[in-house]
């Protein structure tokens, strides 16, 4: 095949190769193998991506290590185990690098915050800044270079022997929570069954008030020494009247007195 050859060329090369090196036709040991090889070319050649990425690695080359595409391969034929134990050596480098650069910086703060100091001294003549600037200096912090117990395996290590060290005290802690617990639990329970006892024997205990009966008022007729004018039924309407107005003033006239 040329480089420039057409979909249709490839096409119509497929397929005269494939009735030569079918396995049914091809009697050779090696036949089946050689057909699968012609239908992955064949797969290659007539997709434009794969078969442009074909042409480059034609000119360029397989790519080297430093390209991504090799440690990609690299890592795709890695197992799992590999992977993780990759993965692990990765994390570890990463964490001791972030703890130099931790301390790099810290000394680097120092070095700038004691070249200020310098400065201050030799610019300020107070003695109050003097004593200050002498704390300070007594005041510097240690900073401890990173050693190996610093790495991530020995770090996760501590922790595990701590953990499993403080195991039973913990159990122990949660234990007694849990006793604690049960015992408020049990108490309020206690409380609330006296406290429910308490307001029954309270509830027995109070008398009953009896209600008093409604006492109806009993209608007695008033005795009184007032006047009652005797009227004879063969006096006139006029003769009444006057004996009513006679009986009215005399009344009026004891109110007045009284």
């Amino acid at each position: 095949f040329f480089q420039d050859a057409s979909s249709a060329d490839i096409r119509k090369a497929y397929r005269k190769l494939s009735l030569i090196l079918h396995p049914d036709k091809n009697k050779d040991e090696n036949a089946e193998i050689q057909f699968r090889q012609l239908v992955a070319i064949y797969e290659v050649l007539k997709d434009e991506e794969r078969r442009q990425r074909y042409d480059d690695i034609l000119i360029n080359g397989l790519p080297d290590w430093r390209q991504p595409v090799f440690y990609y391969r690299r890592v795709r034929k890695m197992s799992n185990a590999e992977l993780a134990l990759l993965l692990f050596i990765i994390l570890t480098v990463g964490h001791y690098a972030v703890v130099w650069s931790i301390y790099l910086e810290k000394q680097l703060d120092e070095l700038l915050s004691r070249k200020k100091r310098e400065k201050k001294k030799k610019t300020g003549g107070r003695s109050t800044d003097e004593a200050k600037l002498a704390a300070l200096d007594k005041n510097e912090r240690v900073l401890d270079k990173p050693q190996w117990h610093d790495l991530l395996p020995c770090k996760l290590g501590i922790w595990f022997c701590l953990t499993v060290k403080a195991l039973p005290q913990l159990f122990q802690d949660a234990r007694q929570l849990y006793v604690e617990y049960k015992e408020t639990k049990m108490k309020a329970k206690e409380d609330a069954l006296a406290k429910a006892e308490l307001e029954t024997l309270q509830k027995e205990k109070k008398p009953k008030v009896k209600k008093p009966k409604l006492e109806f008022p009993v209608y007695t007729a008033l005795e009184s020494s007032a006047y009652i004018p005797s009227y004879d039924h063969g006096t006139s309407i006029e003769e009444i009247e006057e004996q009513m107005d006679d009986w009215l003033g005399g009344g009026n006239r004891t109110q007045k007195k009284k």
